[in-house]
């Protein structure tokens, strides 16, 4: 009698794996279900030396090197030297040749990647590119297998660390020897095999390949967002000022805060990273991009491709989208009611007893994101009430692409980030693969003190008008009330407004935040402008900046009377 024959599970899923490892019993994918781990120790996974040569203009080139693999792209031209290229489903470049540094973009997946590069020689630039934003070593990557209530399997995947640790699984396959999948995020592809009480796992983006093998580790062991392996502190502006902040920080008092950077009179007077993050790492900002958002339309306005912040919005949709109603009061919405969350279309994120047609979680899992926006149902009159929703400034995205004379990350790069030498950013794309104004934009602590110091100094940037000084300042005017926050926050074109109370004296702040504990702080009484960044994205202290910016920045900087 044969043992391994004794006994078969049946298992009600998209493909039922049976083999038989040497000298084990026979396993099926059910065997390796929950969570599993593997610590890279390499930082230079995934890093990319590029080079760009145009020395030829009918001929241009693009290097990414990896540390096994180097792929060669010849780019073609799709207009005036604008070129293209891309290779199979993982990676689509952008170059535009017109400016004195070339502006070159990798997409990957619904991520758009700005490329520094630096001029070699006449005609040839470099640069590095992390595909994973991580500058620390060692990382943890994690995994979940789980059966879906279809039955079909699946993988859940992270990274431990903060800098890039949300991926997503999808195309799961499963095979007869283990399993295969793609982040639509990275784009990197997976193919996993099963082993002994162990999964060997390959990783492959472009030719670059590195090989893994993961072990048991339950979920609930698992620590997202955090990097107890890392040293807390990374670089210190400032060892005299903020000390108790930066004790309750380290001692995880203040858990998961990754950046405090404070400028006062254009100076930065503090500056301190946390959890592996540095002054070169990319912070996903979420909804606080929404404010780089009204930037954009008011450089737009200033140029004359918007005439002003009334326009109507249905001109810029009624022939893309005919088959929407345009009654109830949804043809008298402007441009003004999307930046201040005044529409009244059912496009709210929280705060209901219900949900609203178009929150955020429900039309980014449309295939159109602006048509089911467009589709929901009038809930208000346009400018009576405001609800934070991030489907409003959603829809400034795909006018001003509309509107200007050139792909719109060619004319964000030119008009706003250039000018504010931003270089290194990350913008989150829609599903028609542009610039999501709702936010997920990746920046730089330093980069974002530099957005707030351009509002701060009235639109003027070294001595730079960016942005039109009116339009600094009706965008931090408080023009709504946003009746669905816990605060009912007063709000301006995509700003948030809050006042501080210290020693009986009331700070007014305008700020820019998002999720997790992203906050831009301008404080123009006091001439400051501060960046806390966090990972706070899952455990309900998403608010923890508003408490440092009271507790231990403002008490340091306004003086308390005896």
């Amino acid at each position: 009698m044969s043992y391994i024959a004794i006994h078969v599970r049946y298992l009600s899923i998209t493909i039922i794996l049976l083999f038989t490892l040497a000298g084990c019993s026979q396993t099926t994918f059910e065997d390796y279900l929950g969570g599993w781990e593997v610590k890279i120790e390499s930082k230079e996974v995934f890093n990319f030396n590029i080079t760009l040569n145009a020395m030829d203009k009918s001929k241009v080139y693009l290097q990414i090197e990896g540390q096994s693999s180097t792929t060669r792209l010849q780019l073609e031209q799709q207009s005036n030297q604008i070129y293209n290229g891309s290779y199979k489903n993982q990676l689509n470049v952008k170059v535009d040749l017109r400016e004195d540094i070339p502006i070159v973009f990798f997409k990957i997946g619904h991520h758009l990647c700005a490329i520094e590069i630096t001029e070699q020689k006449e005609g040839i630039w470099i640069g590095q590119w992390n595909l994973l934003i991580t500058e620390s070593a060692p990382f943890t990557f994690l995994m979940s297998l789980d059966i879906n209530e279809d039955g079909s399997g699946y993988a859940s995947i992270f990274f431990e660390e903060p800098t890039f640790h949300y991926m997503y699984a999808d195309d799961f396959k499963l095979d007869e020897n283990g399993f295969s999948f793609i982040d639509i995020r990275s784009r990197i592809e997976f193919k996993a095999q099963f082993q002994y009480q162990t999964i060997d796992l390959e990783m492959k983006f472009l030719e670059e390949k590195i090989r893994l093998k993961l072990k048991p580790r339950p979920v609930s062991t698992w620590q997202l967002g955090t990097s107890n392996n890392l040293a807390k502190t990374s670089y210190n502006k400032d060892n005299t000022r903020f000390k108790s902040l930066v004790m309750d920080i380290e001692n995880d008092s203040l858990e998961r805060t990754h950046s405090v950077v404070i400028a006062q009179k254009n100076t930065i007077i503090f500056e301190k990273y946390f959890d592996g993050f540095s002054a070169n790492t990319l912070h996903d900002t979420r909804s606080l991009a929404k404010s780089f958002a009204s930037a954009s339309i008011g450089i737009a306005i200033k140029e004359g491709f918007l005439k002003d912040e009334y326009l109507p919005i249905k001109p810029f949709f009624e022939r893309s989208y005919p088959a929407i109603d345009w009654s109830k009061g949804k043809d008298s919405v402007n441009l003004f009611h999307l930046m201040t969350m005044s529409s009244g279309i059912d496009a709210i994120d929280f705060g209901l007893n219900r949900n609203s047609y178009a929150n955020e979680g429900t039309y980014q899992n449309q295939t159109d994101w602006t048509k089911h926006i467009l589709e929901a149902p009038m809930v208000n009159t346009p400018g009576k009430s405001a609800n934070y929703g991030s489907g409003s400034p959603h829809l400034l995205g795909p006018i001003l692409a509309n509107q200007i004379a050139e792909e719109l990350p060619f004319y964000l790069h030119k008009k706003l980030f250039k000018p504010l030498s931003i270089s290194n950013y990350r913008i989150q794309l829609t599903n028609q693969s542009e610039p999501y104004f709702g936010g997920g934009w990746y920046f730089t602590s330093i980069d974002l003190v530099k957005f707030g110091q351009l509002y701060l100094n009235g639109g003027n940037y070294n001595e730079k008008q960016i942005i039109p000084k009116e339009w600094v300042e009706k965008s931090m005017q408080k023009h709504v009330v946003l009746e669905n926050t816990f605060d009912q926050n007063k709000y301006g074109f995509l700003f948030w407004h809050k006042t501080y109370q210290i020693n009986e004296q009331q700070i007014e702040s305008i700020e820019a935040r998002g999720a997790g504990g992203q906050y831009l702080f301008i404080i123009p009484e006091l001439d400051l402008v501060a960046v806390i960044t966090s990972g706070n994205y899952t455990n309900n202290k998403g608010f923890q900046p508003e408490r440092i910016m009271q507790d231990y920045i403002l008490k340091e900087i306004v003086k308390l009377k005896p």
